[in-house]
């Protein structure tokens, strides 16, 4: 059997795990990208919820076609609801980036498959496999690592928004999950518009360079249409607390290219504890595929 073939014959949890880890690898750069274009909370709010709008139109009237409108109008109360979070989510992410470092903003989002794994036991009563206790277990670890003697030192606002983000972030993913049967990354589109007009309510200026606009629009029509789709579609395959688990390695790309680019430097703890992260996740993304692998040859 090829590799094709195996790709192919992935349960829709395999798939949901190799859909994740594509969807992380395109968000990582998104940190670097609203440091360096240096603009004020609501007016990044704005473009940042402005593109994604054309964007996903563009993407789902391709999709779609002819039927582009209806599937905008099945989303119902769970996509109405889930578009809110959306724009909670984003409007907390910049909050948080804004007013604290890359790293801790990334590492307080790293508890968001905690909150994923608890609600699902209490929504869903969907209990985690072993593996993804462990997981979790050794994902704590990391960010207790990481954060040891940093929490709060560079903006206890901006830490407190990030952890906000995580919550809102693994309601969102536990929401997708438990209405697997419709389709909601339209609501992309309706949470992108809230996010434009919280941003054009409070902005008291939009103006914005051509640099910047370069900046905001990869981050618009790129970054985050492909990586919130994934993550609106993931769930839906694979546990909520599981996709959750593999947007942790965002937390250590985030914080690289940061580093990479504009030389904010991460610790000696972060680099021990991010270390780790990224070989616990490694290994359970490796671990599920290699049972799904086991799984198809059986079959076959």
């Amino acid at each position: 059997m090829n590799k094709t073939q195996r790709l192919a014959g992935l349960s829709d949890r395999g798939k949901g795990i190799l859909m994740s880890i594509g969807g992380v690898f395109v968000l990582s750069p998104d940190s670097l990208l609203i440091r360096l274009a240096e603009l004020d909370d609501y007016t990044l709010m704005f473009y940042r919820g402005l593109f994604p709008i054309f964007a996903i139109s563009l993407l789902l009237g391709i999709y779609y076609r002819s039927r582009f409108v209806g599937a905008l109008l099945r989303i119902g109360w769970a996509g109405v609801v889930n578009a809110l979070l959306f724009a909670c989510i984003n409007i907390s992410f910049i909050s948080a980036i804004q007013r604290t470092s890359v790293a801790n903003t990334l590492l307080f989002l790293s508890s968001a498959p905690i909150f994923a794994a608890i609600l699902s036991l209490i929504v869903l009563r969907e209990n985690q496999r072993p593996s993804t206790w462990l997981i979790i277990a050794l994902a704590l670890s990391s960010i207790f690592i990481i954060g040891w003697g940093s929490y709060g030192s560079n903006g206890l606002l901006g830490d407190i928004f990030a952890l906000c983000c995580a919550l809102v972030t693994a309601c969102s993913a536990v929401l997708v999950r438990y209405k697997k049967d419709i389709d909601l990354v339209p609501s992309i589109i309706l949470g992108s518009i809230f996010t434009t007009c919280y941003g054009l309510t409070q902005s008291p200026d939009l103006s914005i360079s051509a640099v910047q606009l370069v900046y905001v629009a990869i981050i618009g029509f790129i970054l985050i249409p492909f990586a919130f789709i994934v993550l609106t579609i993931a769930p839906r395959l694979a546990n909520s607390a599981e996709v959750q688990l593999v947007y942790l390695l965002e937390s250590i790309l985030g914080p690289l290219w940061v580093w990479l680019v504009i030389r904010e430097t991460p610790s000696l703890n972060t680099i021990i504890g991010g270390t780790m992260l990224l070989l616990s996740v490694a290994w359970f993304a490796h671990h599920t595929l290699k049972q799904e692998a086991e799984t198809v040859t059986v079959d076959a």
